[in-house]
């Protein structure tokens, strides 16, 4: 038995080598194989991609300053007439009516007056009384004062010369003239009258009623003198032109719409507001609008906004140059002699909606790049391509 055993341990161990064997030999020759058979791979010169860019040939010149605006047109004048005595209204006039014109020194409500005729007529009497009550005391005065000097010695009393009496009778002659002069301005505060020639925008009282000292009875605005208030961002006030007392100055040009109607109309510079507004952070400027005779609306309504568009100073030797080429941190990509980039630092002085102007970093002629480009590196090879001039629109 034990030579059994041993006799098939040792048949096993040879079909373990002879199985060994195989695989190795199996594995030689695939590794010759692939050895003989294998790919060379062919070398190929990749070609390098070259970014296309727009370039604009940069222009130095001198830029005059358009700031835009907007605003509301206002009345320069507007006042709440009120009555200053009492009474029942007995007349108005028929231009008192929301949205009427009147004119300087129209009579526009009458109080009646009865009452204060006969006041004045009292103070008046009154006044006559006083006067002739100071005659007498007047020729009282010269009279004691010749008396004494015939019969008296030294100085005599006040009393005795009735000067303290004269000067009674002179002031109640002034007390009476003031009452007249009083009573006088009642019956003519029973008329009240446009104190311009305006616009109503608002009337309070109708014939028949009763009013008060102080109750409101109009409200009028001048529809021929008008203003508007411009906002202003504080970067803008440094374009401003001023004179040498620092008052604004240039011509502004105002449009808006009526009707589906474009119309122009043009401002004069007033004075500059003295308080910048916290919450926007501007300043204003108002400006008066001068009438256009020849055209269908020679002054905009009153409320009407209008769009402005203010002539400021003049920017000596700028570039003025899209907004799209600008990189953050005021950079600029430059397309040097050999169609390399270079970047570049610029002092940017003003930016408008669709431009920006240069004061340094730029000379005239250089080749501004406006493509966006992925991955911009220093001295990047890029092909040029034309641009249209930039449009010279100014500000908006």
């Amino acid at each position: 038995m034990e030579e059994e055993e041993k006799r098939k341990t040792a048949i096993q161990a040879v079909f373990i080598f002879i199985a060994v064997l195989v695989i190795l030999g199996g594995s030689l020759v695939i590794a010759i194989l692939l050895v003989i058979n294998q790919r060379v791979a062919k070398e190929t010169e990749v070609e390098r991609l070259i970014s296309s860019v727009e370039v604009l040939a940069v222009e130095v010149r001198d830029y005059p300053v358009r700031i835009q605006t907007q605003g509301v047109v206002e009345s320069q004048r507007e006042t709440s007439l009120a009555a200053e005595v009492a009474g029942r209204v007995v007349e108005i006039s028929q231009n008192l009516k929301r949205g009427a014109s009147v004119g300087e020194d129209e009579r526009l409500v009458q109080i009646d007056p009865s009452d204060y005729r006969s006041a004045l007529a009292r103070a008046e009497t009154a006044a006559a009384e006083a006067r002739l009550v100071s005659a007498q005391e007047e020729a009282r005065f010269e009279q004691a004062r010749l008396d004494w000097e015939k019969l008296g010695k030294g100085a005599g009393s006040p009393l005795v010369l009735r000067e303290p009496q004269r000067e009674t009778a002179l002031a109640a002659v002034a007390s009476t003239q003031a009452e007249v002069a009083r009573a006088r301005r009642d019956v003519e505060r029973t008329e009240i009258r446009a104190p311009f020639a305006a616009s109503i925008r608002e009337a309070a009282v109708e014939v028949g009623a009763v009013v008060a000292p102080g109750q409101k009875i109009a409200t009028l605005y001048s529809s021929t003198d008008l203003e508007i208030r411009l906002a202003l961002p504080l970067e803008d006030f440094g374009f401003i032109q001023r004179d040498s007392q620092g008052q604004a100055l240039g011509e502004i040009k105002l449009h808006g719409n009526i009707g589906g109607e474009e119309f122009e109309w043009v401002g004069q510079p007033l004075r500059m507001d003295q308080e910048i507004d916290r919450r926007t952070l501007s300043g204003h400027l108002i400006a008066k609008i001068l009438p256009q005779h020849a055209s269908k609306y020679p002054l905009p309504p009153v409320g009407l906004f209008l769009r402005a568009e203010i002539a400021g100073t003049t920017l000596k030797n700028v570039a003025e140059v899209p907004r799209r080429a600008l990189l953050e941190g005021d950079r600029i990509i430059v397309a040097g002699p050999t169609d390399r980039i270079q970047f570049r630092d610029v002092q940017i002085i003003r930016k408008t909606r669709d431009t920006a102007i240069i004061r340094e970093g730029l000379a005239a002629g250089e080749r501004l790049v406006l493509t966006r480009l992925s991955a911009p590196i220093q001295d990047m090879q890029v092909r040029i391509e034309p641009a249209t001039p930039a449009t010279e629109e100014g500000d908006r």
